[in-house]
């Protein structure tokens, strides 16, 4: 009897084994890709009338269980569950408010309505109601959660930000034109100044480097800032800096160690 029984065991792990390897492929394809709406179901508007110029993008992150984005504007981020190839999406977390047309409205709707998703032969990423596909989403090219080098293609619009008991920053990113960015900083840290200001600079690297113009105190200082770009979120670096104290003396050795991640549609009330 040891012998069936010996065969049995090894039937079911490789079932188990292979049921488990299929499902992972189908995680990561769904994890860390950077997705751009093609299609949405519903609106007698046309989909290019609906977005002529930034298409709505998301990224699954699997480490937060959080959706993050832009709605096409505005950004946007939101919990997620998934069960199989069950999906919800819970109510989106605060973002900017960027008027964006109608376009904006029909996302937010049919996301709430979404209860499954499915990829197709083409590797694209359908969310369905039922059976029934309401949006549907294309990898972009080279678009990895983490991707691109000199454009800001990884970088959406959006409120990042952070806050625990003692601390808040909200970064505001208002306006992202190639690898040029804008944008609004704030800094409320313990037993420090509040400094409020504007940032602008440019993405290079996956880094966002720039100029931050900003009131303390009733006195206006400039100050070069730098974050490095990883999975929706800006972690903030640090570098010694030249005589004058306003930029970095040699952005080779910044030190992206900031305890401070701003995560995309976390902004707190200052």
């Amino acid at each position: 009897m040891k012998k069936p029984t010996a065969l049995f065991i090894a039937v079911l792990t490789i079932v188990l084994t292979s049921c488990s390897s299929t499902k992972k492929t189908v995680d990561n394809k769904l994890y860390g890709t950077l997705w751009e709406l093609e299609y949405l179901f519903g609106p007698r508007i046309a989909f290019q009338g609906l977005y002529p110029d930034r298409k709505p993008r998301i990224t699954f992150v699997e480490a937060t269980g959080r959706v993050q984005g832009t709605n096409s504007c505005n950004g946007y981020s939101a919990p997620f569950t998934i069960n199989g190839n069950k999906l919800s999406f819970g109510e989106p977390g605060p973002t900017t408010m960027m008027f964006c047309g109608q376009g904006e409205s029909f996302f937010l709707k049919t996301i709430k309505q979404i209860t499954a998703y499915r990829m197709d032969d083409e590797g694209k990423l359908n969310l369905l109601m039922g059976d029934v596909s309401m949006m549907r989403f294309k990898p972009v090219e080279n678009g990895s959660a983490n991707a691109s080098a000199n454009t800001s293609d990884s970088l959406q619009p959006g409120c990042y930000g952070f806050s625990d008991t003692n601390n808040s920053l909200a970064f505001n990113i208002t306006e992202v034109k190639g690898n040029k960015v804008k944008g609004e900083l704030n800094y409320v840290l313990h037993e420090k100044d509040a400094n409020t200001g504007h940032f602008s600079g440019k993405v290079e690297d996956n880094k966002l480097i720039g100029d931050y113009t900003f009131q303390s105190e009733g006195k206006k200082s400039i100050r070069e800032v730098a974050f490095m770009i990883k999975d929706n979120a800006l972690i903030e670096g640090y570098g010694p800096m030249d005589e004058t104290g306003t930029k970095f003396k040699d952005r080779s050795v910044i030190t992206f160690t900031s305890t401070y991640p701003l995560i995309m549609g976390d902004c707190p009330k200052q």
